[in-house]
């Protein structure tokens, strides 16, 4: 694996969940040499200004600092989009969130279903501060 620019090493599938919500599916390697084409993805959705943006990052294979900070970046362009991201039950995403403390700043999910189905920010804040209190 290089530091290049090899976009091919990242597979997004762009799919509408539900009106208002648009999912980013994210398999293969979100390092340095792809996260633009994350950026890029990112951006077209953004553009649209949907309700809410999922990223299911639960098929990556690898997740770098440089791939974590192209989804904070999406975060932090989103404006009055809600950026939530998936981590399904894979270590490479959940635990790699966790340790660099960028779980705590993402909206993250477990599950597609869960960050579709989520309800309003007052309810999130909720189910955060019950998480964090049972944790």
């Amino acid at each position: 694996m290089t530091g290049s620019f090899q976009p091919e090493r990242l597979q997004v599938l762009r799919t509408r969940a539900e009106p208002g919500v648009v999912v980013l599916v994210l398999s293969g390697e979100l390092d340095a040499g792809t996260a633009p084409k994350l950026g890029q993805a990112a951006a077209r959705v953004l553009a649209s200004e949907p309700e809410v943006l999922v990223l299911d990052l639960s098929e990556l294979s690898f997740l770098s600092v440089a791939g974590v900070r192209e989804v904070r970046a999406a975060h932090d362009r989103a404006a009055s989009t809600r950026l939530r991201v998936v981590t399904g039950d894979r270590p490479t995403v959940r635990d790699f969130l966790h340790a660099t403390g960028f779980e705590a700043v993402l909206d993250c999910y477990r599950t597609r279903i869960g960050a579709i189905t989520a309800g309003s920010r007052a309810e999130f804040v909720s189910h955060a501060r019950a998480a964090w209190e049972a944790g």
